[in-house]
């Protein structure tokens, strides 16, 4: 896969050549500088709007105690709509966690809402509660000690609120959001996007938002459709449905679902669906040639989805079809080998074990330190057979493939750190796989579209990915980030 070559020839927005002599006299040339050129990146897990909605005063992901998220609350730019995003709790260095009060103290005339870093709950005020309508006994309410809510959701009341309150933000402020998510993506080389779509109800949102996506920037886009209806993305022409249908929530919200218990609370977390009606959409899927994902991170949701690809598929891997689990954190090397065997796609975020993953940090608390240490089990998936691509799940995580690449390579725990040539094919051949794009992207090979990334740093002649940064990112050939260089 990794050869070295002196340069490319590109022609109406392909690869011709690997020779740069085929270009001839008179063609021009662009010189690098000695920089690296590589295929451009994938983000195969990234949330766009939330992205760009929880940037600037917007970004709670420095907050380290109670009274700086209030404060933070406090400068929030006052609107009808108030939104905030990324605390986390588990990084506070005072044992706090996040409350509505805040945002009621400060924010009383707004639809005021707070977002976890990992988008599984949430804070909301009075009124932002009042707005979102929650039918009485919808799972995931706090209740104080008087019996009325508190504003804290997780489970279903948290999704609910969440697609009632960004849902009813005005599309001008969304498409901003957008827009300036992408230029963030493509400035990482984070060519080619793959935005989950969550909770937005109907067929005609869902065509809205796919419609909008060539207005937010010249990425290239890989919609998922976060909804059990594989019939609805066949209706858009997409390869795949899936990705955020939750089988269950995450870690740090003490909602993901574990078969033993967490370490630093009561309880083994929530399955969101039962068996039945996994088997529905998985045997759907099957059955119209779609490729259908889940998120699955505790091991009792992962064995709940490879149990039941299990009885659809018979034990055999799909004769057309990419299966695929998103985020796949605490899985036993036995379900590993199960995904290989299957060929169920794995879509991975290392970035997480940078985040969580070190002695003392967020794994370790909720789940203890024997755990913590066979998560994120990359180069288990790799040995295993299975494929693994990579994403950051923006804005849990920065939207920089070179981010995720590096914390692949430098693993918390050493027997799961990938090589930096498995690393790089996790976010561009293997990943162009997963989009059911490799015969057209992804490698540096004639007739491969030009979506390249210039590099400071060469990480494979380095044998590292310390100080590479992205200069330029070129899509079909044409320059969409970075500066223009001189041709001659």
């Amino acid at each position: 896969m990794w050869q070295r070559f002196d340069g490319i020839v590109v022609a109406d927005g392909r690869i011709v050549s690997l020779r740069p002599d085929d270009a001839g006299a008179g063609v021009p040339r662009v010189d690098l500088g000695g920089r690296a050129l590589y295929p451009a990146f994938a983000d195969c897990h990234v949330h766009l709007t939330d992205t760009g909605l929880f940037l600037g005063a917007h970004d709670l992901a420095q907050v380290r105690d109670r009274a700086a998220f209030e404060r933070s609350i406090a400068a929030l730019p006052p609107d009808a709509f108030v939104v905030a995003g990324n605390y986390d709790e588990s990084s506070w260095n005072d044992g706090g966690s996040a409350s509505a009060v805040p945002l009621d103290r400060h924010l009383p005339d707004a639809i005021g809402m707070a977002v976890r870093a990992d988008g599984h709950s949430c804070v909301l005020n009075r009124k932002a509660f009042a707005f979102a309508a929650l039918p009485a006994g919808t799972p995931g309410i706090e209740l104080g000690p008087d019996g009325e809510p508190t504003g804290k959701l997780f489970l279903e009341a948290n999704w609910r609120a969440q697609a009632s309150v960004l849902g009813a933000l005005p599309v001008a402020q969304k498409r901003r959001a957008d827009r300036r998510a992408t230029e963030i993506a493509l400035r990482a080389g984070a060519l080619h996007l793959h935005v989950q779509l969550v909770g937005l109800g109907s067929r005609e949102a869902y065509r809205e938002e796919i419609a909008a996506f060539d207005q937010a920037g010249p990425a290239k886009w890989h919609p998922k459709i976060c909804e059990r209806d594989p019939a609805l993305a066949k209706s858009f022409g997409l390869p795949y449905v899936g990705g955020d249908v939750f089988l269950d929530g995450s870690i740090g919200s003490g909602t993901a679902a574990v078969t033993e218990p967490y370490h630093d609370r009561t309880g083994c977390g929530n399955l969101m669906h039962d068996d039945a009606e996994v088997e529905r959409y998985f045997s759907a899927a099957e059955a119209l040639g779609i490729s259908a994902g889940v998120h699955a991170i505790g091991d009792r949701a992962i064995e709940q989805c490879i149990a039941t690809w299990e009885k659809v598929l018979g034990g055999q891997r799909s004769p057309r079809n990419r299966h695929f689990i998103e985020h796949f954190e605490i899985a036993s090397p036995e379900q590993i080998a199960r995904c290989a065997q299957l060929g169920i796609f794995l879509s991975m975020q290392p970035q997480f074990d940078a985040y969580w993953g070190h002695p003392g940090g967020m794994y370790d608390v909720r789940l203890g330190a024997p755990r913590a240490r066979t998560m994120n089990a990359l180069a288990s998936a790799k040995r295993a057979g299975a494929t693994v691509v990579g994403g950051d799940d923006s804005p849990v995580c920065t939207l920089a493939p070179l981010d995720g690449m590096r914390a692949a390579t430098t693993h918390h725990n050493p027997s799961e750190r990938l090589t930096v040539e498995d690393a790089l094919l996790m976010y561009t051949y293997d990943a162009a796989r997963f989009g059911h794009a490799e015969t057209r992207t992804g490698r540096l090979a004639p007739g491969y579209a030009a979506d390249l990334v210039v590099l400071a740093g060469d990480p494979i002649a380095a044998g590292s990915f310390d100080g590479v940064t992205v200069v330029e990112t070129w899509s079909d050939g044409v320059l969409v980030a970075g500066g223009e260089r001189p041709s001659g």
